[in-house]
């Protein structure tokens, strides 16, 4: 049966959504960051040089983005944001909010879509509970007759680290058909845009990417 046209619109308006929502949520952030900091920091400089300085809240903006840059990409830095979000989570509704955004961010980032490579079902975190993951990788785990084919599956969580990384061996991992798109509007819609039915197929070997 060929979907309704309403069906097939809504289908477009979400991926049109989910398209355009990252770039969106970036720049209304970072004009709203723009804006706080300069109404901060503008008295403070006019009080202290005698007159305004064209461009502070953006070169002070940058300053902060290219700090919490640099705080990410080394072991200690990650510990310390870790424990920013780990404060920031405690906070009512904020909270909510926060680790929607971040998996949304999380899911179209660049240097981690390009690593998705299939939507699949693993049995996680217990047999006969299924959870929805992405494929990031492929490594055979032992050597010899004990050699195990294993596929490394992203599933995402509302836990502080986003989601978890598992070895899954490659027999016990179901292809859903689901497009990398699909599988995040999956997520962030708490399973409620999955299509009334899927037709899970044993993954013989990793998708390609696209």
């Amino acid at each position: 049966m060929k979907p309704s046209f309403l069906s097939r619109l809504k289908h477009v308006l979400l991926a049109g959504l989910f398209i355009v929502a990252p770039a969106s949520l970036t720049f209304i952030l970072i004009a709203w960051l723009v804006a706080g900091i300069e109404g901060i920091l503008s008295p403070v400089v006019m009080g202290l040089i005698g007159r305004a300085v064209p461009g502070l809240g953006l070169i002070a903006a940058l300053l902060i983005i290219l700090t919490a840059g640099l705080l990410g990409t080394n072991v200690l830095g990650r510990h310390i944001i870790a424990l920013i979000e780990e404060l920031l989570l405690k906070i009512p509704v904020f909270s909510w909010v926060y680790r929607t955004v971040k998996q949304l961010s999380t899911a179209f980032r660049p240097d981690t879509a390009a690593d998705f490579r299939g939507v699949v079902l693993i049995e996680y975190p217990r047999p006969e509970v299924y959870s929805l993951g992405f494929v990031t990788n492929e490594l055979t785990l032992g050597e010899g007759a004990q050699a195990r084919r294993m596929v490394c599956v992203y599933v995402p969580t509302n836990h502080i680290y986003v989601g978890d990384h598992v070895l899954v061996p490659v027999d016990k991992v179901l292809a859903t058909g689901l497009s990398q798109q699909d599988g995040a509007q999956a997520v962030l819609s708490a399973g409620a845009s999955l299509p009334p039915r899927l037709n899970p197929t044993p993954l013989a070997s990793p998708p390609s990417r696209p």
